[in-house]
């Protein structure tokens, strides 16, 4: 009987099997490889998109400001110390034949000032750092004023003075834009601008507002980025603010945030005109619940706060009713740790209105007095 044509399958042994399997895994894998090397061009498209739209996302169309060369020498704090003529510090002029209230800090009310403050310390148990200055007199009274404490939200003092000295100087215009990038969102802490979308331009003047007016915190990082670390710590050693650590650790000392005031307030560090608008910038903020509270209706603080944990601060520049110009002003600077907000508070407040009170009784010889004299001829 002739053989079938068909051919015969025919068992495989166990060696046969193992032989298949492998033919078939490598079969698989050269699969795979094709696909891979099919994909991988798209891959890299893919990934070319992404790092160019996140590299286009971090320019900023603004000229970077290139840091000064500071010498060792340091700028003389008492310089200009004149304040310049300026009618209105605070934005909001002061009638003519409006009371005028007078404060003043000199030799003979130092000591009952230092004394009270005090004992305010003593009844609201915190670390304390302490100043209180009046350019006029050149007096002041202090309480551990070189202590290292945590800025917190004073770190923007400096971000506000290096701003408008360099537009003083006419490295920056305020008017110049300045657009949100998604790593400046800083969602936490105080602030509204991390509420808004990633790409919202303002001016810079519109920045530094919210920045201080608000303590907003993703303001200060496009200040921060725009202005450069390395240039605001040039500018704070510039003007002998060296006990302070800008960002990190972020630490300074009530003695450098009164120097900080007190180049804000003097219109020769820029110029009348923008030491007034710093000065209204730093009026009726969202937090007056402090060194502003307990003070008599028509006076006027430029200030801004602080606070992080156990720390809590208020430094300002105290206009009475009736100023003219910061040489009737004081500077008060508070900081407090290893306390609560209350206590922290409630010291602030009591140290404010008894620094007022002692400043603003009647001096047998006013320094403010003499001077009016020199400046009308008598």
């Amino acid at each position: 009987m002739p053989r079938s044509e068909i051919p015969q399958e025919t068992p495989l042994t166990h060696g046969g099997r193992r032989q298949r399997r492998e033919q078939q895994r490598k079969a698989h894998r050269r699969l795979q490889r094709r696909r891979l090397l099919v994909a991988l061009p798209a891959l890299i498209g893919i990934l070319t998109g992404l790092l160019y739209f996140a590299l286009s996302m971090e320019r900023e169309p603004v000229a970077r400001l290139e840091v000064p060369t500071v010498g060792s020498g340091q700028e003389d704090p008492t310089a200009g110390l004149q304040m310049g003529s300026n009618p209105d510090p605070r934005g909001s002029g002061a009638a003519t034949g409006a009371t005028r209230v007078e404060t003043e800090l000199t030799e003979v009310k130092a000591e009952p000032l230092h004394s009270e403050l005090g004992q305010i310390a003593r009844a609201h148990p915190a670390t304390y750092g302490v100043v209180i200055l009046d350019p006029s007199s050149g007096e002041r009274v202090a309480m551990d004023a070189d202590r290292r404490f945590l800025a917190a939200s004073l770190n923007k003092l400096p971000v506000l003075m290096t701003l408008y000295r360099a537009a003083a100087s006419g490295e920056v215009d305020l008017d110049d834009e300045i657009s949100m990038q998604a790593s400046d969102v800083q969602a936490y802490g105080t602030g509204v601008l991390y509420t808004y979308p990633v790409g919202r331009t303002m001016t810079l003047r519109e920045c530094a507002r919210l920045l201080i007016k608000e303590s907003d915190n993703t303001a200060w990082k496009m200040l921060d980025r725009y202005l450069g670390r390395d240039y605001i710590r040039a500018e704070l050693y510039r003007v002998g603010a060296r006990s302070t650590e800008y960002w990190l650790p972020n630490t300074t000392t009530p003695n450098d945030v009164l120097l900080m005031l007190e180049k804000i307030s003097d219109p020769s560090y820029t110029t009348p005109d923008l030491s007034a608008e710093m000065l209204d910038v730093m009026t009726n903020t969202a937090f007056e619940d402090r060194l502003p509270k307990p003070l008599p209706e028509g006076t006027r603080v430029a200030h801004k706060i602080g606070y992080y944990g156990a720390t809590f601060a208020d430094a300002g520049v105290v206009f009475p009713e009736g100023a003219r110009d910061a040489r009737d002003a004081y500077l008060i600077v508070v900081i407090t740790d290893d306390t609560s907000e209350l206590v922290s508070r409630d010291a602030m407040r009591e140290m404010s209105l008894a620094t007022y009170r002692i400043l603003s009784e009647p001096a047998q010889t006013s320094t403010k007095d003499a001077r009016d004299s020199r400046e009308q001829g008598s």
